[in-house]
């Protein structure tokens, strides 16, 4: 099978390999590896604002378990604190100590660039959007599932955002709840979304996920990588969407994908996606 044109490159909540995730210093990685742009999640705070982060839960990247002064654990989520709480905390420091991708260990990252990270915030989508329209980066809103909450005030807030920012032609917004992106949709039609599958959705009949795309009216699809059955890419693609995969760390399948037709990758290591991907091209162009 031929190599398909070079699918486009996103960092997976910024180049959080390398970067404390869903932070502006991720964002900043992103673009230092050349990322086409650069995906995020967003959440809607106790007192209405939006900001930056992937977990419902706080725990897991920032030291608010450890921070003096805050709320009993129960109100350790995103909706339960306001946005100057969130602020208080350190959503950094935690990359040195966990490493999770080994760039620590490795050498890739480090005791200079480790130290910037301490104290990093948690980004408002204010400040995400404003820098990736400075930057010229297309970014990957993800409409999280507030969990019971209100999901319909964080469309709207996400909405009145990309318009008040004259970003509509350099966002792309996804979500994995069909609500979210059904009412984003009616509220903002001039910017395209996709549907996000996991593992399992990912698996279903391809005449379902075709009829649920065109009943949301969207751009894309936004499948897992895993058990993405081979063959289901260039399906999709063959029937007018886009397919953006997440999340592709593994050289086999950035070059599987590539050659499916895949219109673009998600990606924890963008740098190292973007030259597996030229040197096909350059293979391809020989």
């Amino acid at each position: 099978m031929s190599i398909s044109p070079q699918p486009l490159v996103w960092a997976h909540r910024g180049a959080r390999s390398v970067a404390p995730e869903n932070t502006m210093a991720a964002a900043r990685a992103a673009q230092e590896q050349g990322a086409f742009g650069w995906e995020l999640d967003v959440h809607v705070t106790l007192d209405g604002r939006l900001v930056v982060t992937h977990d419902h839960g706080l725990r897991r990247v920032t030291d608010i378990a450890s921070r003096p002064g805050m709320p009993p654990r129960d109100r350790h989520v995103v909706d339960g604190l306001t946005l100057a709480q969130i602020r208080e905390l350190d959503a950094g420091s935690w990359f040195a100590r966990r490493d999770p991708f080994g760039t620590v260990a490795s050498g890739e990252v480090g005791p200079e660039l480790l130290a910037s990270y301490a104290c990093e915030k948690i980004p408002t989508l204010d400040e995400a959007l404003v820098w990736s329209r400075d930057a010229g980066m297309p970014v990957n809103v993800e409409i999280k599932d507030m969990l019971g909450g209100d999901d319909a005030g964080l469309v709207r807030g996400v909405v009145g955002l990309i318009r008040g920012l004259g970003m509509e032609k350099m966002v792309l917004v996804s979500s994995f709840r069909p609500a979210s992106l059904e009412l984003f949709r009616a509220l903002c039609p001039e910017v395209p979304v996709g549907l996000l599958l996991d593992e399992k959705a990912s698996a279903a009949p391809l005449g379902e996920i075709l009829r649920r795309l065109r009943d949301l009216g969207a751009r894309a699809l936004h499948p897992s990588v895993r058990g993405l059955e081979p063959g289901r890419v260039a399906a999709v693609r063959a029937a007018g969407f886009d397919v953006n995969v997440y999340t592709v760390n593994r050289e086999e399948d950035m070059l599987r994908l590539a050659r499916e037709g895949a219109a673009g990758i998600i990606t924890d290591f963008p740098a190292r996606a973007r030259a597996i991907l030229e040197h096909i091209t350059t293979e391809k162009d020989a």
